[in-house]
């Protein structure tokens, strides 16, 4: 329709416009990312203002678009809520430079108030694609659905910190869940898009996704996971398979935080991306961190069973891990 083409080609003009006035947008804001500390490995100072191009494109295509044939009205305030309180965190974060604590209790109260108001923002069961078994989670749905969207907000955040990571792994998510289920719906292209115009930017260095997008990107494929799910058009293990390398990095990179004594929410540089930097140039690592995080899922899809692809691309993690690390002595 002449209407949406004509909203898609504002919208996509505010973009290049903020895309453009970066710098001054990230001064007017004071969220400048200095290279101050022994996570931040750039060199000069970034805006990271990604957060902010991806969250108005997408917020507004969300209530612009025909939302109806995936959202009711009611779920479509609720995820907008919790959207923009995920971003405005994030974005105080930019700013403030938050304490982890003080985010994470903010973050999962708001989860605990605003998830029962609707039933199917809740797991309930756990169906798996290649198991017969169909695990009822009863009173612990709440407490599950909340510990796996707070996962995959750490798992993200975790992931982020080289161009084109975080950032290429939503686009790789969206494009996996378009192909999956199949589901012509317009929001899924409208967030494909905001995330390559971000992306493109930030693979040059031009601007970075921020704490922001970050959040805002961690509870827009949370609920978007969650609502597939409950609606039969994506199973748990698949979902699993989607995400298995920022998450199984995030769960090895905790234990050996544990182990040394450490702060899990330590910042640091011995995150897979961080290795592979040892290795690829940093305008590069996006490309072979993507191309290992597509394996699981290509293994399940053309070769093996879900399980059996897990339990394979475990041991692809582990190996190039060990001959990463071994490099980096």
């Amino acid at each position: 329709m002449l209407e949406d083409y004509i909203f898609h080609t504002i919208l996509l003009f505010i973009s290049l416009i903020l895309i453009k006035f970066r710098t001054e947008i990230a001064n007017f804001f004071k969220i400048m990312d200095y290279p101050s500390n022994a996570r931040k490995i750039h060199l000069k100072p970034v805006p990271p203002i990604g957060g902010l191009v991806i969250f108005i494109y997408i917020s507004a295509s969300f209530i612009n678009s025909n939302y109806e044939s995936l959202l009711s009205i009611k779920q479509l305030l609720i995820w907008l809520f919790l959207m923009s309180y995920f971003f405005i965190v994030g974005f105080v974060d930019d700013r403030k430079h938050l304490n982890a604590k003080i985010k994470t209790f903010f973050l999962i109260v708001i989860l605990f108030i605003i998830l029962p108001i609707d039933k199917e923002l809740t797991i309930n069961t756990l169906i798996f694609q290649d198991l017969k078994y169909i695990i009822v989670l009863n009173q612990g749905s709440l407490f599950f659905t909340i510990f796996c969207i707070f996962f995959i907000y750490n798992a993200l955040n975790f992931a982020d910190g080289a161009n084109g990571v975080a950032l290429g792994l939503c686009v790789y998510w969206i494009t996996s869940i378009i192909i999956i289920t199949k589901l012509d719906n317009p929001v899924y292209i409208t967030i494909l898009i905001a995330l390559f115009l971000a992306i493109l930017s930030n693979i040059r260095n031009q601007i970075f996704a921020g704490n922001s997008g970050v959040n805002f990107l961690s509870i827009l494929f949370s609920l978007i996971f969650i609502k597939l799910f409950n609606n039969g058009y994506i199973l748990f293990d698949q979902i699993i398979l989607l995400v298995f390398l920022p998450s199984i990095d995030l769960v090895r990179i905790v234990i050996e935080r544990l182990f040394d004594n450490k702060s899990p929410l330590e910042a640091d540089q011995n995150h897979f991306q961080h290795l592979l930097m040892k290795v690829f140039s940093d305008k590069l690592v996006f490309i072979p961190y993507l191309a290992l995080a597509i394996i699981p899922n290509l293994l399940n899809i053309y070769f093996i069973k879900s399980h059996f692809a897990l339990a394979t691309s475990i041991s692809i993690y582990f190996v190039i891990l060990f001959f990463l690390k071994k490099k980096n002595v």
